[in-house]
Order: C-alpha cells, then structure tokens, then sequence
C-alpha cells in the first residue's frame, strides 16, 4: 500500500493505492463510497491506468502520528482513541464489513479536534487481522504515555494487556477503558499557563517606553529619527536625480555638437536613445532605493516591536514604572528652566543590553493580531483555544491550522490540512510539505498576514 496527499480548492485528501485489484460493485466498496459509516472518513474512488485510487477527505483534521508527535498521551486522550475503535468496530459488525479491512495505524487515524471524534480508512483488498494491528497501535501508543497522569499509565499498559490475549471482547475493553468515568480528573487536568498566550491587548499597546532610555526626552529622539529617515532619503534622491541629471546634461551637449556638426561620425538617434535609457536607469534605481528603504524602515519596525513585547511580557514593570517617573520629571522641569548644554560624555550604543527576544510572526497589519512567539519546540497555530498554542481569531482560519517546529536554531511549518490553506511569500504549501522558515518570510494563515522574524 502507497499513500499520497492532496490539495484541491478547499480540501484536503489522503489517497490510498492499494496492492490488490479491487472488486467495485462489491458491498463493502458499495457501502464505503456511499459513506455508510458513520466513523469512516468520507470516501470516493477515482481510475487511474486501470487501477483504483480511494480519496479520503481529511480537511480540518489531524492524524494522531502528527498529532501527538511531541504530545503526551493523558487518561482523556486514550479514551478518545479508544473509544473510537470500540466505536468503530461496532459499526463494521453492524454494517456486515470486514473489520480486517480497517487501517488502525495512527497514521491512517484522524482526530477532529474539536468534536473530539476519531475518523478512519478502510482501504477493501488489504485485509490484516484486526487482533494483530490493535495489539501494534498499543505498542505504539506505550512510549507515549504521560507517566505523570497515573490514570493514563494504568489504562495504556491495562489496555496493552488485553491486547495480548486472545480473542478479547469488545464489552470487555469498553467496560476497562470506561470503569474510571469519562471524564478526566481535576488534578489530572494540566493548568493554564498565562504567559503562553499574548491578548489583544499586547499588540494594541502603544509604544510607551523605549527599551533604552537616554538622558534626552523621548519627543527629541523621535525627531531627529525622523529627520534622520528624511535627510538620508534626500540625500538618496539627490545622488540619483543629480548623477542622471549630469549625465543627460553631457548627452545633450554631444546632442548639439552633432547637429553643429562637429561630431559627423555620431549619429543623433543613438545619443538620443542613450539619454533616455539613461534616465530610465535612474528612475528604475531610485523606485529601487525607495522600495530597499520602506522594506528596511518595517523590519526594523518590527524587530522593536517583538523586543518591546518580549520585555514587557517578561514583567520588565519596575523599569518602565522608573522610565515614566524620570520623563514626568523631566518634563514638568523643562516648564520652567531653559534647557542647558549638558557634556554628555562618551557616545554610548543604544542597543547595548538589549534585550532579544525568541523568533516570532508579527502581524503585517499593526494592532490587528497579536504576536506569536515561537519559544516552544512545536508550536500549533489555529483558533480553537483549548487546541492551538497560538490562537488566531478570523473565521477563516481552521480550529488547528498550522504548526511550526523548532530544530534547533531552525524553524519549519507545516500546514494541517485546513480548509483555506497557509502560504509562504505567495506560494500555497502542499499538503503534507514542511517549509524550512527565513528570515522576513511573508506566512498567511488563511487571510491572517505575517512576517517571520528570526
């Protein structure tokens, strides 16, 4: 068996190519395409050189190998999974199929996250003893195991067990996986950590306290930035505007030489034509200078952006209660004295002790979406809150969108099989595809714009 991935308009699918021919007015093929079963993804099958592709749609949905790849199982967890394989079973038996034709490989098993409902493949042809993948998708599961959830501990390694033994019965495992309640415990249940989601309210803070203070006041420092961006701008179009100029002014000369007649070997078309490329040279190069510039002036936007939001998460508050308290004072004194020169001594780097900040997405649309910090080894992106580490709040945007993972000092994304898709620099990511991240890489969870900041 061979499996591929998929991406159309909207959806995702995983394809399944099996090994053996596969018999298409059969009842089992019959009872998949018009999706009977309830727990079985949704099927359809396509020809392809005379062989039978099945197309399961897996949009919206994650597979329980990428899933939990970094994940610890809980006692919750493991009655989802295996509830939905008692579920499933009963459905098989109840619709008359093959439950060998079942695929419980946690690879060919997806979640909806937020129905908390596990889906599966049936592929028809491929038939392997039930008994014997139930015992190997225990296996699988036992390294998983969160060994500080005594419940989840208890019931995996009970579970694997019963695996062991021959013909287990259904009520039997139901009645195990159940006996300690559906739901899981209040001291099993792992705390709300606030500092791992950014409100809203970081990203509409205005710019307060710089991170550096120095001894002039903040409205002087911001002018001369600004005078600074001015200055260098001109002085930028001056070198343009007067180097072209110098060079058409010389051409024109040429110009009348020829048409005086004191350069006959010259013809006028070839120095006309060469002022004019010449000017089109300067015009392409100042859009060039501009188009440097406005990309520069917004990363370094952003970057002080990210490390005013990382200090002032990170409860920097006595520094910015004692930046207020001395420009207050400042200000209040500048009523009424006249400013003196003051020797300020050695010129001293602002950036000196900065703080820097972890790797992060800053929105392109400033005060519109708060600012992911990738500080953990595997990052989900999405807007359901109780499964995204990231939540981004637009519709359309899936419950579980997106991940990043960090090896490393690299960072890689990876798209979740949503339904609008994500897209690095205008370019749609392939269904099963992890990006290696850039620095100033454009990321769009659906219509929510970022830039990667490394």
């Amino acid at each position: 068996m061979r499996a591929e991935y998929k991406r159309d308009v909207s959806r995702n699918y995983l394809i399944l190519h099996g090994e053996n021919p596969v018999d298409t007015a059969s009842y089992q093929v019959r009872m998949l395409t018009g999706n009977a079963v309830p727990s079985i993804l949704k099927c359809r099958i396509q020809g392809l050189d005379g062989r039978f592709l099945f197309y399961y749609d897996i949009t919206s949905r994650q597979s329980l190998a990428s899933f939990y790849e970094q994940k610890k199982l809980k006692a919750s967890d493991l009655r989802i999974i295996f509830g939905g394989v008692v579920k499933i079973m009963e459905e098989m038996m109840e619709f008359l199929l093959n439950p060998d034709q079942l695929l419980l490989s946690p690879e060919y098993m997806y979640l909806d996250v937020e129905k908390q409902k596990l889906y599966f493949c049936c592929l028809p042809g491929e038939a392997k003893a039930v008994s014997e993948q139930f015992r190997e998708m225990t296996e699988y599961f036992l390294p998983k195991l969160d060994h500080d959830d005594a419940a989840a501990v208890t019931m995996g390694y009970g579970i694997y067990r019963k695996a062991l033994e021959t013909g287990v019965q259904l009520d039997a495992l139901k009645e195990f996986i159940y006996q300690s309640g559906t739901e899981e415990p209040a001291e099993n249940k792992e705390p709300t950590k606030p500092e791992e989601k950014i409100s809203e309210q970081t990203v509409l803070r205005e710019e307060q306290i710089p991170l550096d203070f120095a001894e002039k006041p903040p409205e002087w420092e911001e002018k001369s930035e600004t005078s600074n961006k001015t200055g260098g701008k001109i002085r930028g179009n001056f070198v343009w505007i007067g180097g072209c100029g110098f060079g058409v002014f010389v051409l024109l000369g040429i110009l009348a030489a020829c048409y005086l007649g004191y350069l006959p070997g010259v013809p006028i078309e070839a120095v006309l034509a060469a002022a004019i490329a010449l000017l089109g040279i300067g015009a392409l190069g100042m859009w060039a200078g501009e188009k440097k510039k406005k990309k520069q002036d917004e990363t370094a936007e952003w970057r002080k952006k990210v490390r005013r939001e990382f200090t002032d998460a990170a409860g920097n508050t006595e520094k910015a209660e004692q930046h207020k308290k001395f420009r207050d004072e400042y200000r209040e004194r500048l009523q009424f004295e006249e400013p003196e020169e003051t020797d300020y001594g050695e010129t001293v780097v602002l950036s000196a002790g900065a703080v820097k900040g972890p790797s992060s997405l800053v929105s392109k649309e400033p005060g519109e979406l708060a600012t992911i910090f990738l500080e953990r080894d595997l990052t989900i992106i999405g807007k359901m809150e109780n499964a995204a580490d990231a939540v981004i709040p637009r519709p359309t945007v899936s419950r579980v969108h997106a991940r990043i993972r960090k090896d490393e000092e690299e960072y890689f994304l990876a798209d979740l099989n949503s339904r609008n898709g994500t897209s690095v620099n205008g370019r749609m990511l392939r269904a099963n595809e992890e990006y290696q991240l850039q620095d100033e890489d454009e990321v769009d969870f659906a219509e929510a714009r970022y830039i990667f900041i490394k």
